[in-house]
C-alpha cells in the first residue's frame, strides 16, 4: 500500500506518531516500512527519536524530600550524575529503593 504524503502531513506530529505505531505493530523494519508507505526514512527516524525522548520525559516521578536533620553526616549510598555539574546524592535506603524501582 503506497501512501504519498502532503507537505502539511509531513510536519504533523500526530501523522508521524501514527506511522511509528503502525511500523512497530508490523513485522517490517523502519526502512522497509518507509519504502512501502512512501515515507522519508530519515524524517521517520527523526520523529521516532523525538517520540522516544518525549516518552522518557513523561516518566519522571515526583519525590517528596524529608527535611535535613542535624544527626551529622550520613553515608552516601548512591550518587546520580544529572549533568550540568549537578548530582543527586542518596543517603536513605528507602529512597534509593523507590528510585531504582521507578527507573527499571
Amino acid at each position: 500500500m503506497e501512501t504519498i504524503s502532503t507537505p502539511s502531513q509531513i510536519e504533523n506530529e500526530q501523522f508521524w506518531q501514527n506511522h511509528n505505531k503502525l511500523q512497530k505493530a508490523s513485522d517490517l523494519s523502519r526502512a522497509a516500512y518507509c519504502r512501502q508507505h512512501g515515507l522519508n526514512y530519515y524524517r521517520f527516524c527523526y520523529w521516532a527519536k523525538r517520540s522516544r525522548q518525549n516518552c522518557s520525559v513523561n516518566k519522571l516521578v515526583s519525590v517528596k524530600l524529608k527535611p535535613m536533620t542535624n544527626q551529622g553526616i550520613q553515608n552516601i549510598l548512591c550518587t546520580f550524575e544529572l549533568g550540568n555539574g549537578r548530582c543527586l546524592k542518596i543517603h536513605d535506603t528507602q529512597a534509593l529503593s523507590f528510585i531504582l524501582e521507578r527507573i527499571r
